[in-house]
């Protein structure tokens, strides 16, 4: 699938912007601030209901206005097109609308996934040096990329773990009264959500530790090893690895042909292990008026040579560590998926040598890209090999006016 239209109201230095985009390659190019990644992060927004710079859709909307509005045109390669339409007001009150073909989309689920995006930023390097809710925030997103219900398992958990924080709130200061019957039921329920979201998560990272060790392997002449495992409730991961060993059904479970009894049999285990340490922190979260364990606090730790990134890498190891993985992100969603999803670049060749860069185009021979940068005669002389038998439009950014050359 590739996008052949963006139009924008209102969002980031943008007041209005109608333009048709190529097939191919798309470069916009021109001085820093001027709106070039703005451009970048509407069609990831308009695909993926998420910015990769900000958690606030507050900080999208162009100053003086209550609000934006991306609407993308894309088309398959049979011709069929589909229109994406995402708005987001801020005022009188927020609120959210999504639409597919002029159709609201009740639920993300039905909306995500339609038009895949994978992005490439300098903010990457957050994966791997960041805080844990950047890896959640990145292992998530490729999640409902394939599997968009796990968008509505998100939304369940974030909603039950606000419910139960807000009775221990409560419980904390009112000691007229008892709330075991009240935390029983949360409870009960979130082990169970949790159960089946450390399912989703332990299989994809374990995907994503071998291809980005493929990826990385290439990158650094295999000279370097990276892995990827994920942490979670204390004790779940191991409860989970006992049972595949044991019943020697790894490969089943990664590849997703596991069979029905043997899920049920692993969540089953998985929610009572969650539910016992629940109860036993039961005292200890009252007094503190809020839950200190669940699946909230998940983290995937990235280690190369067995040392863990964070703490003992170079910003050159981070930045290929980060490359691994979204290539990784990307190989993965076409494994899954049956289309090739669009490619966003933004600014990142110039933080990549050469082998990095050649590695980054190896991977883009099929899909529609577009990137940003400053220099418009060196991107073009790096993509030569790429644009060969392509046309590779250009377009440039000055001041939120965006001029098609």
């Amino acid at each position: 699938m590739f996008i052949t239209n963006i139009s924008l109201n209102d969002f980031r230095n943008y007041e209005r912007l109608d333009l048709d985009v190529g097939p191919s390659v798309n470069i916009f190019y021109g001085d820093n601030a001027q709106g070039k990644t703005s451009i970048i992060e509407a069609v990831y927004v308009a695909c993926c209901v998420a910015s990769h710079r900000t958690n606030k859709d507050s900080e999208m909307i162009r100053l003086g206005s209550d609000g934006y509005k991306i609407k993308l045109i894309a088309e398959d390669n049979d011709g069929y097109k589909t229109e994406l339409y995402d708005e987001y007001i801020e005022k009188p009150r927020q609120k959210r609308i999504l639409k597919q073909d002029s159709i609201e989309s009740r639920r993300i689920s039905d909306y995500i996934g339609v038009c895949n995006t994978v992005i490439f930023a300098p903010e990457d390097l957050n994966i791997v040096k960041g805080a844990p809710s950047y890896r959640r925030k990145f292992l998530n997103t490729l999640i409902m990329k394939v599997s968009p219900t796990y968008v509505n398992l998100i939304g369940s958990i974030n909603h039950s773990i606000n419910q139960k924080n807000a009775i221990l709130k409560t419980a904390k200061f009112d000691q007229t009264r008892k709330y075991d019957a009240d935390l029983d039921y949360w409870d009960f329920y979130l082990a169970d959500i949790s159960a089946e979201l450390i399912i989703y998560r332990y299989r994809f990272t374990q995907m994503l530790s071998e291809y980005a060790a493929k990826h990385h392997g290439d990158i650094s002449d295999n000279s370097e090893d990276l892995k990827i495992t994920y942490s979670s409730i204390t004790g779940t991961v191991s409860v989970l690895e006992a049972y595949l060993s044991e019943n020697n059904i790894s490969n089943e479970f990664i590849t997703r042909n596991l069979s029905q009894g043997n899920y049920e049999r692993i969540k089953a285990i998985l929610s009572k292990h969650i539910l016992s340490k629940f109860r036993s922190s039961r005292e200890y979260d009252i007094e503190k008026g809020v839950s200190s364990i669940g699946v909230n606090k998940d983290d995937i730790d990235i280690s190369l040579n067995g040392l863990s990134m964070r703490s003992f890498s170079s910003q050159g190891q981070q930045r290929t560590a980060a490359l691994a993985l979204k290539l990784a992100e990307l190989e993965i969603i076409c494994k899954y998926t049956t289309t090739m999803p669009v490619l966003l670049l933004d600014d990142v060749f110039s933080e990549l040598d050469l082998k990095r860069r050649v590695s980054l185009v190896s991977t883009m021979k099929n899909a529609q890209i577009f990137i940003t940068c400053t220099d418009k005669s060196f991107i073009a002389e790096e993509l030569s090999t790429l644009t060969e038998g392509k046309t590779a439009r250009y377009f440039k950014v000055s001041c939120g006016t965006v001029i098609s050359e």
